[in-house]
């Protein structure tokens, strides 16, 4: 619940950006060094996402809504980051809102954030929304559907109306939905953008990441949402061997040039690469914070060598076993002054 009280002076548009989470956005400061597609990787995944945001002249009745799931560590956050940039490039990105359990969990925060991003592209929306509020400083208390239709919905259709409507096709991109903090709330967001999409009252097309959580599975297989979603499952799998090579590399690369080492460095090996790759084992989220803390201070050879060296008991048959692995190695390794620091490099 927010307690609006806004200072003499204060626009609709100034109390709904208090309502709403700035960090959220594609572009934030705070995703300044989220995770991205390294150039050449997973352009696959990349290509169908915004073929199916910007089909080809003549494609009969896209579908409106877009799943991508997948487990953790598989590269969502970063497909659907490179998406939306893709996207923005495009002219054709609306808005984005990144879940995580890290500052960016309140669904109380989705709407208004989604409809501040959308004012600050499209003015003559923007004025219809901060007269509203104006009208009702209260319906920032409301539901997200009484939200949706009376900050979104209803806004859009004045503008079409009038001959001014903001296009058609335009790409809305929600990642992390299952880190959303409450799982009632996560099935409610797809339920409300689910209806207006089927009823076509926006010009909006929905792209949601996320895990392919029970609930999360049984709001998009209801029949009237799963016949207007394309689905798409991005598995842990050894198929990614080429592109986590690619990706170290690159990543090892950048490592050099901070550090001022010659490229012409055999360092590392190409069976260093080949181990992180094996290690990996499909995960991206391996590769990456293998990267992290082998950049961190200190000689980058013992580093290296204490990744390429951690071994998994595998016992079981969890994919994960390597990573966790990993990470108990580098909490056992560390010492206090150096464990808030590493803390924040390998959180996920």
């Amino acid at each position: 619940m927010y307690n609006i009280s806004p200072a003499n002076g204060s626009t609709g548009i100034d109390i709904l950006l208090e309502a709403s989470n700035r960090d959220a956005a594609h572009d934030s400061k705070a995703r300044d060094y989220a995770p991205r597609c390294h150039p050449g990787t997973r352009e696959q995944h990349i290509e169908d996402i915004v073929y199916w945001a910007v089909p080809a002249a003549g494609t009969d009745n896209p579908l409106p809504l877009f799943w991508m799931k997948g487990p953790a560590g598989v590269g969502k956050s970063a497909i659907a980051q490179t998406c939306a940039e893709r996207l923005k490039k495009l002219g054709k990105l609306g808005a984005t809102f990144f879940f995580s359990v890290k500052g960016r969990d309140k669904a109380a925060e989705f709407i208004p954030t989604i409809a501040y991003q959308l004012s600050t592209q499209f003015p003559e929306y923007q004025g219809l929304v901060d007269r509203r509020i104006l009208r009702d400083k209260a319906i920032l208390n409301k539901t997200m559907a009484t939200q949706l239709q009376t900050l979104i919905v209803e806004p859009l259709q004045e503008l079409e109306k009038a001959g001014k409507g903001i296009g058609q096709r335009i790409v809305m991109i929600v990642d992390g939905l299952d880190e959303c903090e409450s799982t009632d709330d996560q099935c409610r967001i797809i339920e409300i953008i689910a209806a207006a999409a089927r009823d076509g009252i926006t010009p909006f097309c929905w792209a949601f990441f996320s895990r392919p959580e029970p609930h999360i599975e049984a709001s998009f297989s209801r029949a009237d949402v799963a016949q207007i979603t394309c689905m798409t499952m991005l598995p842990i799998s050894r198929d990614a061997d080429s592109d986590i090579e690619l990706y170290l590399r690159s990543g090892f690369e950048n490592i050099l040039r901070r550090r001022n080492i010659p490229l012409k460095s055999q360092w590392p090996s190409d069976n260093d690469i080949q181990t992180l790759v094996k290690k990996s084992d499909g995960l991206f989220i391996y590769a990456a914070t293998a990267l992290r803390v082998v950049a961190q201070p200190g000689p980058i050879e013992e580093a290296l060598h204490t990744v390429c060296t951690t071994s998994s008991d595998r016992t079981g048959n969890s994919p994960f076993a390597e990573l966790d692995a990993f990470y108990m190695l580098i909490m056992q390794r560390i010492n206090e002054d150096y464990s808030k620091r590493i803390y924040n490099v390998v959180r996920v």
